[in-house]
């Protein structure tokens, strides 16, 4: 089981910078985010910085890397176009950071705004199939995460989504904690979900007195991650894990990454030791 690691949490920092020092913490693999205004956007990768961040990963001897979109395959009307765009610009994008024959995986939700789950989800089918379509002509796999908060929010959505669309390119992003807020059992969610999973957060939360969703580091909170790693293992994932350090943590004064980085790597480590 490898560890792998977010730059989402790392967005001050220069990505060239932070991946060496990353590896020798431990680390065995990366998400890079690439969303509108980070950094490492498609648009402000020329082909240089491309080729250049492609290496480093050869340099590193890691596995091609996932990247986080966080795009709205569901927006219609006027804005579809340009989202669309985005989308191709972020599987050109991970095709050209391609390293070896390990997936291309780009991670997502299904964004906003969408139709309603209730009454919408027929019509969110035929719109995830669009993009579906065009990660296959760039050979990648879009995975979709469910949210607390939204109505997207479920295993059995998930699952349904799945279902429904059956579509080689298209998969889950299995992140437990939108799940575990909710009071939603593991096992449930990996029976259901486990088998259409092609990448994987972690990371803790709870609701407050208010019932605002607060996500915590992996390990800094009441979610087990030892029962966690077994869990799945257990269900046959074995290809990393990944924190995801939300923007709630991020985006807090004083903030430091590098000590939250080292926090997620010791808390997971040792849950992978626990595996014997």
């Amino acid at each position: 089981m490898k560890l792998y690691y977010s730059s989402y949490g790392m967005k001050k920092l220069d990505v060239f910078e932070a991946l060496p020092r990353l590896k020798d913490m431990g680390y065995e693999g990366m998400e890079i985010a690439v969303s509108p205004s980070w950094p490492t956007e498609p648009a402000s990768m020329d082909a240089a910085a491309r080729k250049r961040l492609a290496d480093l990963f050869r340099q590193l001897d890691w596995p091609t890397p996932a990247l986080m979109a966080l795009l709205s395959p569901c927006v219609e009307g006027e804005g579809r176009a340009a989202q669309l765009a985005q989308f191709e610009a972020t599987f050109a994008l991970s095709r050209e950071l391609r390293t070896d024959d390990n997936p291309m995986v780009v991670s997502t939700t299904l964004g906003h705004p969408k139709p309603a789950w209730d009454t919408g989800k027929d019509r969110i089918v035929e719109l995830v199939l669009e993009v579906a379509d065009m990660a296959a002509q760039y050979d990648a796999i879009v995975a979709i995460e469910p949210h607390a908060g939204g109505d997207f929010e479920t295993p059995e959505k998930a699952a349904w989504l799945m279902e429904q669309t059956q579509h080689e390119h298209l998969g889950l992003n299995f992140d437990y904690s939108h799940f575990w807020v909710d009071g939603i059992d593991l096992q449930h969610s990996i029976d259901l979900n486990m088998q259409y999973s092609v990448h994987n957060h972690i990371k803790g939360g709870y609701r407050d007195e208010e019932n605002k969703v607060r996500y915590q580091l992996p390990g800094d909170g009441a979610l087990d991650v030892n029962a966690y790693f077994k869990a799945i293992v257990n269900a046959g994932w074995d290809r990393y894990v990944c924190p995801e350090v939300t923007g709630q943590i991020w985006n807090v004064e004083g903030y430091d990454a590098w000590a939250t980085a080292q926090f997620c790597f010791d808390a997971l480590d040792n849950a992978r030791k626990s595996l014997g």
